[in-house]
Formats: C-alpha cells, structure tokens, sequence
C-alpha cells in the first residue's frame, strides 16, 4: 500500500513538472532566453596542463581530438542507433518529451533506482553546450525547467537535423573523444562514414556514462550495453532481426586508432588525469566523476602541477640507458620532495604512446599500480576504487618499516643476532606451519649487530626481528628456546609504521610482511621513504598545485598536510642504518657523493626488485620487472616457472641501484649537498668492528673500523672478540672459497687460500683447512685453504664487483679471483663524508664483467 502512494505521488509530481516544463516559457517572464551567441556552434575548450615552472606539458586533448562532419557524411544506422537509446521521439516533440519523463518515471519507482533518463537530445544538447560549457552542473528543479525552456526555444530556431547534427558533433563518448567522428577513430580507427551497425551501436551505449559503459576499460558490460541499443533498434523496426542477432552475436572488436600525439611524462599526466577524475579531493569539480571527466576534457582547466622537466629527462635517461634491451624487464621510477611532498617526476612502464600490438602494456602505469582513490572498476554494482594494476612484493626494501617499529619498540641497532643460512619458526605461518626463510643464496653470516644485519640485508635476523620484537635475548638465539611463534610480536606495528610512513596499499600483518611479501608500488615507496628523510614527518604526495578555470577563477588549490609518522629519534637512527647500506652494503652502487641512505629489495625467485633511497632533499623509487606480473629475472630459466632469461640475475643491488644512482646523481646536481639532520640529544658515536656490530678493538682491521650511531645508553661497550683471545676455527670443508672466508674473517681468523688441480671437487670449493675445523687457535692468526681448481684453467674470469670495499680488502678479493690490482688514490667529490674514506668509488673493468686471468683491475679509492 506504502509502495502504490509513493508510485502515485511521484507521478503526480512529474505530470506537474513536465506540464511546468512545456509552458512556463509562455507564463513567466524570468525564464532564460536564447542569445545570438548561445545559437553559435561554440565547441568545448581544451584543458592544459602545466609543469612546476608554469610550461604548457600538454592539453586534454586538443582539437586533434574532435572532427565536426556534417550529419550526411553519418551512417543513417548511426543516427538511429543514438536516437534509439537516447530519445527515439526525437522527430515528434518540440524539445521535452512528457512521455519520456513518465516513462522514466515509472521505471525509476519500479526498480528503486534511475535506470533511465527523461531527458530529449534536446534538452542534452542544451545541458551540455549552452547552459553549462564551463560550469558544473546541478540537478534541481530550477535547472530542469531552463533546460526545458531553452531546449522549446531552440526548437523553433533551429531544423531537428541541425540539432541533431549539433548533438552528434559534441556528445562524450569517453577517453577524450568527443562528436561521433572522434569517438570512430578512438575505439575502431575508422572514420565516422565507415561505421558499420555493430559499431554504431557500441558507440550509442556509451553516451549514457562515458566511465561506466568504456568498451576499453569495461568490454563485457559496454557489449551488454550495445546489444540492449541493438534489440531496441529491432524493436522501433529501424534494424532487420537477422542483422541484429548477427551483430549482437559479435564481440567488440575495438580496433582505436594511430598513436596518440606525444608529449613528455605521459606517466605522470595519466596519474594527474586520474587525481582528477577519481580522488575525492577533486569533487569541487563535480561530484561524480562523469562531471570531472567532462571538466578535464572540455572544461578550458588549467592544471598547474609538481612534476620538475629536468628531474624527468633524468628519470627516463636513467631507465633507458640501463635497460637497453628490447628483451630486459621494465622498469617504474617515482621521485618526491620528503620536504614538501611534491611529485617531481615519474616513469610508470616502458613507451606510453606505444600501439597496443607493440606493448600490450604501455597504458599500465606502474608507478601507481593498485593505489587507492585512482580508478573506478565495476565489480558488480560495486567499484574498485584502486588505479589499475596489482602492487609488487617489495622484498627486503620493506626491511625499514619494521627496523622503525623495532627501534620504536626499544630494540636498540647494538643488538646482537646469530645470523646462519635458515631459520625454522615452528607454529609462526597463518596454517601452523613452519615459516622458514633463508638469506639470500643461503649465507651465513655468524654472531652480528641489527645495524650490520641491515647494511648486508640478513634475511633470517629480520624474521628474528619480527617475531622477536623488544623481547629480551641475551644471545639472538631465541628460536632454539622457543617452540611457538605463533605470536607476531612486530606484525601490527610494521603495518602500522608502513602506513603510517606512506604505503597506502593493502597490507597484511603476517611475518612475512617483514620480507616484502606485501604489494606496493614506486609512489607509496618514495613517499614514505621520504617520511625517514624528514625526521618521521609525512607529507602525502603533491601532483597538482591548483587549478582554475578559462578566466583564471580558483577552483582548487592544494592543501599541503603534514604529521609526525615516527618520532625523530627513531627516524634519524633508521636512516643511519640505512646509510650502511649504501656505503658498505648491498646497495654500494647507490653511491652518489653526497650523503643518502637506501635499501635494496629482492622478491623470492628474483621476481621483483627494488631500490628506494634518499637525500634530505629528494626521494626516489625504483622497481625493475614485468608488467604481466611476477615474473623470475634469471640468466638461466632451468626449473624455474614463470621465467624469463635476463641479461644479469636481476636483484635490488644491480639494476634498480643502477637506475636510482644514475637518476639521483643528475636530480641533485643543483641542490645543496647536506647532511642528514640530528636531532638534538639523545645519541652517541662509537667506532664499531663492520664484521659484526661489536664495538671495534686492538685486533679490529683498520677497514673494518667504523664509527656508527646508537641511542643514548645503546652503543656496544665491548668488543665480541676481546674475551676470546683462543677461539675454536670453524669447520668450512666444502664451501665455497668466498663463504668460507668470510665466515673465517668473520670470526676474528685471518685467511690464506692456495689453489689445488682437481676434478674430484667443483672448481672453487674448500677441500682442506688449516688449523681443522673444531681445532682451537688464537684470533688474528692465519686458517689455510686449499681451494679446488679446475684442471683446465679457463682464460677468463668474473671480475669481482669490489665499490664501497676498502682498499686492502678490494685489493684481495680481486687478487683471489686471479686478477692484478692498480690503485689510483683520488677524491670522488669536493666533499667526502666520513664513511666513504678509504673506500673504491669506481673500478675498471666493472664488477661481473668477464676478463682475462692475469689482466689488471683499476680501482680508484678516496684519500684515507
């Protein structure tokens, strides 16, 4: 009963409004009028958009993109296609169609829902390009009845065909193209002539709603759409049955047209284009993003915004100067001012303007992949409010938002860990299971510091970490206590910190996290990243400064907001970590003469990598892999699925390091080379042995001397080696010469290594000791290894990659592999922190190139 008043009551109220709509141009004299120029045939203008320093970048999207035809050059099943869908008593009425409202009416009640329009093409017409060009529209009773009155008038004025004609010229048909000769080309490469009824049709069931019937972005519910504006053809008879069901049997077959016109970031302008059409902070443009869509193609906006020309010539240089290769994997860089929040520039994948037969991902930007509040894709009624695309495993580049939680949960950098190949956390997995990680390639890296564990990126310590939290262990031995670790003491928090720091990706709370086992992406990387470079202040990103319209009227300016993330102290100590990374760790490529701070990330199988650093100035991400998804970037694919030979095992420290140093070194050419900021008190400096963590001692090497920082009252007071004058050698028989020394050298033990011929042994492997495993010595004296040789020797070697080493230990490493050794003593730049005294800076022939045996290595080392 409630039902059938409401349904009556509504009619009612229609039948009154489209009585009012039909005469009141005769009543009232307060009516809008048409003027001469409202009759003019004036388009839509252009938006542009602009650089940082106020340079037109490009428009959206130009008249290149809008063709006027006149309506004969239009198939007549064209022009009976959109009357069919859209108001098929065109021919009949004089501008509002009662029918039509009624009709509408009733269907609306019936479904509780608007599941159609009342509105003529008149009346559309008039909404579009008289009323409201530049204006945002609103829907009110008022405004109904101008559109009403203006559309009667324009009636009398003008034959139906030149309205029509009008209509079809500048109606929306999504992804910039507006008029029917535009949208032909856009989505069938054609011209609007050669329209056949298939396509035609298509092209009618968008005009409704551009975003949400798009055959590019939505093909299944833009092919129901169509077959609906088909079956109505047949219905009003303007379509033979047999034609229908063959076209509504057919697929889409979009076929858009040539290449776009370039223009420079076309990465960074889709992620503009999608902050406007998609983020809610936009909806001062209009509250759906149909009304934003129509503002960002035809509403003359000027868009000013963040990206830095200069920083994005270096970005892209960056990239395709290190994956020169047609076969290499892509690659996604994003860079932001930590200090402001401002996008500088942005690489989302490789050759946007690329045809889609070329690279079948060009339009995917990577750089955003899955960030909230940039795209809208229908998932039944719902829609997914991500950009396109999935977030990427960060791998260990995601080891710094639970380093921050740590230290925030008072687990000091001093603490020491036992660091072997494998873990086993009984109970610590979602099922009960296990959880056992493993370092990269299975090292070992016996008793060491959170801080060494940081700059050498030790796997099974920071699952450690992450289990452990600030539980007290007097020995970082803890799981050989503990039989349940179903209990995360750090999972929360990582995800927290994370998202706390600028990560607005999904993100689960399970110690994997702690590993990368997460997706992000290269915006929520560099922005938090950048939150470490500010002392724990987060400034979300920044790509529009603001926008006015044609006559320069403000209509959104950018509120630039801040927070405190993390405590300063707890930043300023992860960033010192991070430090190690780049001047004694795994990320020694990253080296850009300045002081910056960085971590490499690796996914499981070498599937995604990853490098994110930064100045005080600048933060920069850096992602290498494949678009299709997680694909292993390995020199050999053998019993591996889902892989693709690269030139180079892809890891965090090799190409991504690359592109992030190549990229940082021109980006900061111009800005000042400052240190990172301490706070006030609360820390203190101590020279620490690198092998381990331990505070340095007499028999602490001079290139492992280093001074470190900690928190007030966390610094290591003794050395791990001063009590253990006779310590037992450890047992390397059948290790690799490499592992094998380090272990030693780890350990307090100095290593001689003389070469035996055999074929018994892989080449390289330890087949005897001196002093034997297990046999006790004193430290500093010298272990023996005889290391298994090939009988054949080869004529050329790797040579070993030795930046960021010290002299006398670059020195050896290479002389080991069969290498000579010239030494050229040589500042790197004007200024050299600390840190990097001692260290090779650069080296010739470079690290994993092949060489012949017996041939020289230069390596250059800033002054000591």
């Amino acid at each position: 009963m409630a039902r059938r008043s409401l349904l009556t009551a509504l009619l009612l109220a229609t039948l009154l409004v489209a009585s009012s709509c039909a005469s009141l141009v005769e009543q009232f004299e307060d009516l809008p009028r048409l003027t001469e120029a409202d009759l003019n045939f004036n388009l839509a203008q252009s938006s542009i958009i602009y650089d940082a320093k106020g340079r037109q970048v490009t428009t959206l999207h130009g008249e290149q993109n809008r063709n006027i035809i006149a309506l004969g050059a239009m198939p007549r099943h064209l022009q009976r296609a959109v009357l069919a869908i859209e108001d098929e008593r065109f021919y009949h009425h004089d501008g509002v169609d009662v029918r039509a409202i009624l009709r509408a009416a009733v269907s609306n009640v019936a479904s509780g829902s608007v599941t159609q329009g009342g509105s003529t093409i008149t009346q559309q017409y008039v909404k579009n390009v008289i009323i409201s060009p530049n204006e945002i529209a609103e829907r009110s009773l008022e405004r109904k009845i101008d559109e009403a009155a203006l559309s009667r008038q324009l009636e009398r004025r003008l034959p139906k065909r030149e309205i029509l004609r009008r209509y079809l010229n500048t109606v929306y048909f999504g992804n910039g193209a507006y008029g029917v000769e535009a949208a032909a080309h856009t989505y069938f490469g054609k011209t609007a002539t050669r329209l056949n009824l298939r396509e035609s049709a298509t092209l009618a069931g968008i005009i409704r709603s551009p975003s949400n019937y798009n055959p590019i972005d939505d093909p299944q519910t833009a092919r129901r759409r169509r077959n609906l504006v088909l079956d109505k053809m047949r219905q009003l008879g303007w379509a033979a049955p047999a034609k229908v069901r063959k076209a509504e049997r057919q697929k889409l077959r979009l076929k858009p047209g040539a290449s776009e016109a370039r223009y420079p970031a076309p990465y960074f302008i889709d992620y503009v284009k999608r902050l406007v059409t998609f983020h809610p902070a936009f909806k001062k443009l209009g509250k759906t993003t149909a009304q934003r869509t129509q503002q960002l193609f035809r509403g003359g906006l000027r868009i000013r915004t963040t990206l830095d020309m200069k920083m994005q010539q270096a970005a892209e240089d960056a990239v395709n100067s290190t994956l020169t290769s047609a076969n290499d994997p892509h690659a996604s860089l994003v860079a932001v001012d930590p200090r402001t929040g401002d996008v500088k520039a942005m690489v989302g994948g490789r050759d946007w303007f690329a045809p889609k037969k070329k690279n079948r991902f060009s339009k995917l930007n990577l750089a955003i992949a899955a960030e909230p509040g940039l795209g809208c894709k229908r998932i039944g009624k719902k829609c997914d409010r991500r950009a396109p695309g999935t977030g990427r495993q960060a791998g260990s580049a995601f080891k710094p938002f639970t380093l921050a939680a740590a230290i925030a949960d008072g687990v000091p950098l001093s603490k020491i860990y036992e660091a072997k190949g494998c873990a086993s956390f009984p109970g610590a997995n979602a099922d009960g299971s296990a959880w056992e990680p493993c370092n990269y390639e299975g090292g070992t890296f016996g008793k060491i510091s959170l801080l060494e564990a940081t700059a050498k990126s030790v796997n099974v310590i920071f699952a450690r970490l992450m289990l452990e939290g600030a539980t007290k262990d007097d020995d970082g031995q803890a799981d050989r206590k503990r039989t349940d670790w179903s209990v995360c003491e750090l999972c929360d928090e990582t995800v927290e910190t994370a998202h706390a720091m600028g990560i607005n990706t999904d993100l689960q709370p399970v110690p994997s996290t702690v590993l990368g086992a997460n997706p992000v992406n290269p915006l929520g990387m560099a922005s938090a990243y950048g939150t470490l470079a500010t002392n724990g202040v987060r400034r979300p990103p920044v790509a529009i400064t603001e926008i006015t319209n044609s006559r320069g009227k403000v209509l959104y300016r950018a509120e630039r907001e801040k927070e405190e993330a993390l405590e300063p102290a707890v930043a300023y100590l992860t960033t010192t970590a991070l430090e190690t990374v780049i001047q004694r760790g795994t990320g020694v490529r990253a080296q850009i003469g300045r002081p910056a701070a960085g971590k490499t990330g690796t996914a499981q199988d070498y599937r995604d990598a990853w490098f994110a650093g930064y100045t005080p100035n600048l933060a920069a991400a850096v992602w290498v892999g494949y678009p299709q998804g997680s694909v292993a970037m390995k020199t050999s694919c053998a019993g591996t699925s889902n892989c693709r030979p690269t030139r180079i095992q892809v890891t965090g420290g090799s190409w991504p390091t690359e592109i992030w140093q190549k990229f940082m070194k021109r980006a900061v050419a111009g800005l000042a080379a400052a240190g990172f900021k301490q706070p006030a008190s609360g820390f203190e400096r101590v020279v620490i042995d690198t092998r381990d963590g331990c505070l340095a001692d007499r028999f602490t090497p001079a290139e492992y001397r280093e001074k470190a920082t900690f928190a007030a009252g966390t610094a290591p007071e003794e050395s791990c080696r001063e009590n253990e004058r006779i310590a037992r050698v450890p047992d390397v028989m059948q290790f690799p010469v490499g592992d094998a020394r380090r272990i030693l050298e780890d350990d307090g033990f100095n290593v001689d290594v003389v070469e035996q011929r055999t074929s018994e042994f892989p080449p390289g492997r330890v087949i005897d000791q001196s002093p034997g495993g297990g046999r006790r010595a004193k430290l500093g004296s010298t272990v023996t290894l005889t290391v298994s040789r090939a009988k054949t020797q080869p004529k050329r070697g790797t040579v070993p990659d030795v930046l960021g080493m010290r002299r006398t230990e670059a020195a050896r490493a290479i002389r080991n592999e069969g290498f000579k050794v010239r030494v050229v003593e040589r500042k790197e730049a004007q200024t050299i922190s600390s840190g990097r005294r001692g260290r090779v800076w650069k080296q010739d022939p470079s690290g994993g190139s092949k060489a012949p045996y017996g041939s020289t290595v230069t390596i250059w080392v800033n002054p000591s």
